[in-house]
């Protein structure tokens, strides 16, 4: 949906801002459901609701449509993955949950919202007289929903005695491809970075035939499908050095042009390995975006709870990401905290330099992870 990729192309373009030549790695519709569910509780017409609205990409009428359209997403993201073993097909899972206060006072209809929309559950857990207890149940929930790839999402202090409510979503992949790279354990190449740098990294090696197939202006791509074909990972070379000339495109128009054109062809493809993490605090991002108030003591979430004066305090988000041979896992978990104020005949395509990925459901056209490798040999933020 619209909404979802115009979140992606922002999220995305900010934190790869923020991290200079790194690499990256993001779910924003991760992100995106737990701010849906956050505006939910959001006071009608205020400040607050506009500017998370603006933020969302939320169509009209608000906040009814993005509440019902990212339910339809999720339910038919449901209906074709909840089946799939990892193994030879691709599993997606995605949760939601609610973690209040004893004493949140809760307003019906933003339970009924969370519920009915979101399928996120109350779970009441004593901020005030156990905090690291409450942080731990926390972590395990998303740790368990994530196989243990994201063990701690929420950090040590990142919640208080003050806390009030933490809304929190995973998702997690494993996908394996539809035609199985192959390569000796000792095959490397060298990837030349855009500092002019060369790293030698794993080299996977195809070729695939009738693969999804797309040149633009100053760059091309591929779309490297997993079992099933419903989910593939796209994959965008620059054709000139530099990966910044194809980021400085990226918006919500350029990315569906993107995963709604690839043409099959037959392919030669040579692709790196790589294995990359990336924790990430949200606060200032989502402020510089557009939604400063909903941080502030004159945020409005009057919506959600009787009790006066709540404010976002943090959003945090952590996003893992594995590429080899047999496929691809990824997994991310966000929360919002709430707390009161205070192929041979074909082209080649080697993937020996910067490059982007989308990791994206082929017939809604949503991004669930969108990254990029400045450096395969690097395996977390620095």
């Amino acid at each position: 949906m619209t909404a979802v990729r115009g979140f992606t192309a922002d999220l995305y373009r900010s934190l790869a801002a923020a991290s200079g030549d790194g690499n990256v790695v993001c779910a924003p519709y991760s992100v995106a459901l737990a701010l849906a569910m956050t505006r939910a509780g959001a006071g009608a017409g205020s400040a607050t609701a506009d500017e998370m609205d603006a933020v969302l990409h939320a169509p009209q009428p608000r906040p009814a449509a993005l509440d019902n359209g990212l339910n339809t997403v999720d339910q038919v993201l449901a209906a074709r993955y909840r089946n799939g073993d990892g193994v030879r097909t691709s599993r997606l899972s995605i949760a939601n949950a609610l973690w209040t206060r004893l004493d949140p006072g809760l307003r019906s209809s933003f339970e009924d919202t969370l519920a009915g929309c979101y399928g996120a559950a109350a779970h009441p857990v004593d901020f005030r007289g156990a905090t690291e207890a409450a942080r731990q149940e926390i972590n395990a929930w998303a740790s368990q929903r994530t196989d243990a790839k994201i063990p701690e999402l929420l950090q040590p202090g990142s919640v208080g005695a003050d806390t009030t409510l933490v809304l929190t979503n995973t998702i997690y992949l494993k996908a394996p491809w539809t035609y199985p790279f192959s390569a000796p354990a000792t095959a490397t190449a060298p990837f030349t970075r855009d500092d002019g740098r060369i790293v030698d990294v794993p080299l996977m090696r195809g070729p695939f035939d009738r693969m999804g197939y797309l040149e633009g202006d100053g760059w091309r791509a591929v779309d490297v499908p997993f079992a099933d074909g419903a989910l593939a990972m796209a994959v965008v070379l620059p054709t000139a050095p530099g990966l910044a000339s194809v980021e400085a495109r990226l918006d919500e128009t350029w990315l569906g042009a993107l995963l709604s054109g690839f043409q099959f062809r037959d392919v030669r493809l040579r692709l790196p390995k790589w294995t990359f993490r990336l924790p990430a605090r949200l606060g200032g991002t989502l402020s510089a975006l557009g939604m400063p108030t909903a941080f502030t003591d004159a945020a409005d979430f009057t919506a959600m709870s009787t009790e006066p004066s709540l404010k976002i305090d943090d959003v945090v988000h952590e996003t893992f990401i594995g590429v080899d041979e047999k496929g691809t896992e990824a997994a991310a978990a966000s929360a919002v905290i709430i707390r009161p104020p205070s192929v041979p005949s074909g082209p080649d395509f080697f993937v020996d330099r910067p490059f982007l990925y989308v990791v994206h459901d082929r017939s809604t056209g949503v991004p669930l992870f969108i990254g990029r490798v400045h450096d395969p040999s690097v395996t977390g933020a620095a």
